[in-house]
């Protein structure tokens, strides 16, 4: 006989399973990147700054922008990069937890120390790596990303819970 609730349990579990090994891929491509040397992350960043490049100076000439130097566009670029990373993470943790019916405001705490905490390790780390410094400012802006995902979390979530009820009501009438 068909059961729903097997099925529920069935795509709760892969997506549970799917969750947690996008955090664990994504929290061992950050350690791989710390692990790079200064002078391969830098190359590394100047491949992503090519790319962006051309469109800024585009833009900058257009509007006729004098206040935007590309030295500190480039440090803007590559610390943004940090609020990326660990949005990504804290958006997949919390997506983990969630899938596990971690209830209330739970997932998003735990979300927070482990992603923190993870953020912390990775720069203490990077103290270790020729050329590379582990900075307090990087756990800040890393923390940034963090609130932001779990806040993207947050609002998709309720979002989703809206337009669930709405389908419902339709369904009804």
């Amino acid at each position: 006989m068909f059961n729903i609730n097997n099925i529920d349990k069935k795509i709760r579990y892969i997506m549970t399973v799917l969750f947690w090994l996008l955090a664990v891929i994504w929290a061992i491509s950050i350690i791989s990147f710390s692990s790079d040397p200064a002078h391969v992350s830098k190359e590394k960043s100047g491949l992503i700054l090519e790319k962006i490049e051309p469109f800024v100076e585009r833009i900058i000439e257009e509007y006729d922008i004098k206040f935007i130097d590309l030295d500190d566009l480039h440090f803007y670029i590559r610390k943004s990069a940090h609020v990326f990373i660990y949005f990504l993470l804290s958006v997949f943790m919390c997506l983990g937890w969630k899938a596990v019916r971690t209830r209330g405001l739970r997932p998003y705490y735990i979300t927070w120390v482990m992603a923190t905490v993870f953020s912390i390790i990775d720069e203490i780390y990077q103290v270790f790596i020729p050329g590379r410094s582990g900075e307090v400012r990087d756990v800040f802006l890393d923390n940034a990303g963090i609130v932001l995902g779990l806040l993207f979390v947050a609002f998709g979530i309720f979002l989703f819970k809206k337009l669930r009820r709405r389908l419902k009501k339709l369904r009804k009438n």
